[in-house]
């Protein structure tokens, strides 16, 4: 059993060199990272906002057009009218009476030649095939 021992505190010594180098790394880091943050031009304490930057709208008002407005000339408005009057039309002495017909005669005065024809009946024929296309093709066979 002194072999496996021996083993063990073996291994566990190569592993206890490894957490201490790996330890060092990162206290050599975090010095290196100091000495640099301290002989930077920024102070640690102080505040400085983020830049903001704003773009230029995307969506702009519509443009509105202003047309030029268009002076028209007033209406003249004369109180008595400037034409010489029209002699009047000479006075018609016969009056035409139109002829003005009551509607449709009752059927009682319309004769029966003045009547019009009838139209002739239309007979409606419906061409089907017929229901049993194979009548007669069936042999019935009872053995």
């Amino acid at each position: 059993m002194s072999a496996l021992s021996n083993v063990s505190v073996l291994v566990a010594a190569i592993g206890l060199q490894e957490v201490q180098s790996v330890l060092n790394a990162i206290h050599n880091a975090d010095a290196y990272s100091a000495a640099r943050l301290q002989t930077s031009a920024d102070p640690i304490d102080s505040y400085c906002p983020r830049p903001a930057l704003t773009p230029e709208p995307r969506y702009l008002p519509r443009q509105v057009i202003h047309p030029t407005p268009r002076y028209l000339p007033r209406p003249v408005l004369h109180p008595t009218p400037r034409t010489e009057p029209s002699p009047l039309p000479p006075p018609n002495l016969k009056a035409d009476v139109p002829h003005i017909t009551a509607g449709p005669q009752p059927p009682w005065k319309i004769q029966p030649w003045q009547e019009p024809p009838r139209p002739p009946d239309v007979i409606k024929v419906v061409v089907r095939p017929p229901d049993m296309l194979t009548k007669g093709s069936l042999i019935d066979l009872f053995i």
